[in-house]
């Protein structure tokens, strides 16, 4: 490091050492992106023999763990660009073999050289991609479904615990991603009261603290099971929750921690299997007809267009970035405007049939109260007309 001073001012020169693996992660913004580009990635790395860092950097990589490998393939294409390239598409004929074998999808091919893309531009690697990028086979629209309600339904049936009802209800009715479950704590969430000790919703905060933070809600079957596993922990940690634990505690510990996605994946899984959705592949076949956690986030999608809800809040609710308002926007606890278009979802994105009953006739009563109150505001109005008619006729 070299400083240059200026008073109380310092700057650093850039350190040649930088740790690329670290560029790479930064590079990323989204969890779900890096969780998917750091699995890629590492597919990639682990292909290249040591051979081919010694032949060419005359070094192997420190070890074979994913930070040493990036390093040494960083340095390799800062070295040599047309090995790198090679290298590149050697991958993906290999990849593409497995497309031809029905092994994985042709979209696939594509996902597995993002990754590669990022590392190198992380690092400031200029590549010219135009030629590898014709390599790549044509594109089909994905087949994978959402789940129907009736198969959620049926998940609630095979719970074994409030803490799978709750998993099920808040994937269902919010369309967050798997990740989420990492951010979770109680004060995330924030109900919106009636009367009978009832909710009529809540607001829920995904990725607190991250830069894709965001704001969707939950509908008031999830909040009456939310309510009850509340009581639940209370009654096993002697306490009610505070706003900085997290949502849901795993039950292999003693004390609140954290059940992390992963251990909600396998919830998931042990449910989704038993209904049947989960059988083994059928021979030759690598996709399941639903993704795990993703076919929540499309039932919730499918959900909020059937109720007609406005397409810019649903996209918000999602978490997809429209437009600029998104860098303007601001919540405050007391003021969710987009709920109302939220509500018009929840007859649909309840599950249970007796709470579905219930959110129809809520839904019902609404609309009839609306109604009311514009029939009285004409009433109002027309009253006003009539006696301002009255006093007109009265003067002359």
């Amino acid at each position: 490091m070299v400083p240059l001073r200026n008073n109380d001012m310092k700057i650093e020169l850039a350190d040649n050492n930088e740790d690329v693996y670290a560029n790479f992660l930064d590079y990323m913004k989204s969890p779900e992106t890096q969780r998917m580009y750091i699995r890629n990635l590492r597919i990639f790395l682990n292909l290249i023999p040591n051979k081919i860092f010694e032949d060419y950097l005359k070094e192997k990589p420190r070890s074979r763990e994913i930070e040493d490998l990036a390093t040494a393939f960083a340095n390799l294409a800062k070295k040599d660009i047309n090995i790198t390239k090679q290298i590149i598409k050697s991958y993906i004929k290999e990849t593409k073999k497995e497309v031809e074998a029905g092994k994985i999808s042709p979209n696939t091919v594509k996902n597995r050289v993002k990754p590669i893309k990022a590392l190198l531009s992380a690092n400031e690697i200029d590549i010219s991609w135009s030629m590898i990028n014709k390599m790549f086979p044509r594109e089909i629209r994905s087949d994978d479904r959402a789940y129907t309600k009736e198969e959620i339904q049926e998940m609630l049936e095979h719970c074994t615990d409030i803490i799978d009802k709750l998993i099920i209800l808040m994937f269902s009715s919010s369309g967050f991603r798997l990740e989420a479950w990492d951010y979770f704590c109680w004060k995330d969430v924030i109900f919106f009261p009636v009367e009978d000790n009832n909710f009529k919703g809540a607001a829920l905060r995904v990725y607190r603290g991250d830069p894709e933070e965001y704001w969707t809600f939950i509908t008031p079957e999830t909040c009456k099971i939310l309510q009850l596993y509340k009581k639940e922990w209370k009654s096993r940690f002697l306490n009610d929750p505070n706003p900085d634990d997290p949502l849901i505690a795993s039950t292999k510990f003693d004390f609140p921690h954290r059940l992390r996605q992963k251990g909600v994946r396998a919830r998931v899984d042990k449910i989704v299997t038993k209904i049947g959705l989960r059988d083994r592949h059928k021979k030759g076949q690598r996709r399941f007809e639903v993704k795990l956690d993703h076919g929540f986030r499309k039932y919730f999608n499918t959900m909020m267009r059937r109720a007609k809800v406005n397409y810019l809040d649903k996209e918000d609710m999602m978490g997809h970035k429209v437009g600029l308002e998104k860098n303007y926007e601001r919540y405050q606890e007391d003021d969710f405007e987009r709920f109302p278009e939220y509500q018009k979802a929840i007859p649909f994105l309840t599950i249970s049939k007796e709470e579905i009953l219930k959110a129809e006739n809520d839904a019902l009563r609404d609309k009839n109260s609306e109604l009311d109150f514009i029939h009285k505001e004409a009433l109002v109005s027309l009253s006003d007309r009539v006696i301002d008619l009255e006093k007109r006729l009265a003067e002359k």
